[in-house]
């Protein structure tokens, strides 16, 4: 914001009036784009930048990292066309642009296929692409049973715990588009990752999941998205009706441009952003 010079009596006021007499005007004050493109966002960072970045936040369009060493899981939620879809995209392809195969698996469950060929198999990111629940149900017990192997020895020394090093092996990155349609009424095959998200940290596991804001009020007292909540998940709020009663924190859901959201972290104050935009394979 600018203030103005307040000016309280009749007497001429080099200070007041020197923007008028130097033809000097208070530069306009930067707002968010309505739409701003990924590339853009990656050239703002620097190319030498090897991190996730997300878009543009209000304070200064600086770009927006996310850093899953920090907060390992992200949750989006907003109404239909808010961008959960564009921004799972975008996150999608700078873990492929900021990781090699060897560092990062990418398992995407996408049962209305919006994200076919985000992550290409050339690549050697893409661990599985998952278009069903049937498919997820098989899927869900192999990474389970990675990560039990991944539990540290009895014999695991102090040094080893403190640097995670009992075990080798890629971050492994669950993307989750839709996550209402794989979790209904008849069953959630994601259900029994919930047993082990007080150990994500030590195995290397991350979350990334969009649901629609409408009924997440009531949703998040499910185990695996509460777990997720009460694991210091960050959120991104996007588009949704205030009279759903979602609030996040201390943001309540409001109507916002396709794109943009209140990125809201447990150690960090609400960030007010522009998702970059990269566009469909």
């Amino acid at each position: 914001m600018f203030i103005a010079l307040p000016k309280l009596d009749s007497e001429d006021s080099n200070a007041g009036s020197c923007w008028r007499r130097d033809g000097w005007i208070a530069p306009p004050i930067p707002l968010l784009p309505a739409q701003v493109d990924h590339c853009e966002v990656i050239e703002r960072a620097g190319a030498a930048d090897f991190r996730p970045l997300i878009g543009l936040e209000e304070s200064e369009l600086c770009p927006v990292v996310i850093d899953f060493k920090q907060h390992l899981h992200l949750l989006i939620l907003g109404d239909n066309q808010s961008g959960k879809t564009a921004t799972l995209r975008i996150i999608c392809r700078e873990l492929v642009r900021t990781t090699t195969p060897a560092e990062c698996q990418l398992f995407v469950v996408d049962v209305r296929r919006s994200l076919l060929g985000v992550v290409q198999s050339e690549s050697g990111h893409l661990g599985g692409y998952l278009a069903s629940a049937d498919a997820v149900g098989e899927l869900v017990p192999r990474i389970l049973e990675q990560l039990r192997r991944r539990m540290p020895p009895w014999n695991a020394t102090p040094l080893q715990l403190r640097e995670r090093s009992w075990w080798s092996g890629p971050e492994i990155y669950i993307v989750i588009d839709d996550y209402d349609l794989v979790g209904t009424a008849g069953g959630n095959p994601l259900a029994s990752l919930s047993e082990m998200l007080p150990h994500f940290r030590d195995l290397g596991l991350h979350l990334l999941v969009a649901r629609r804001s409408s009924g997440a009020a009531r949703a998040m007292f499910e185990p695996l998205l509460s777990g997720l909540r009460d694991a210091g998940s960050m959120t991104l709020l996007m588009s949704g009706n205030p009279d759903e009663g979602l609030t996040i924190g201390s943001v309540r859901a409001s109507s916002m441009p396709p794109g943009r959201g209140t990125l809201i972290t447990r150690r960090g104050s609400p960030q007010l952003i522009q998702v970059g935009w990269s566009p469909p394979p």
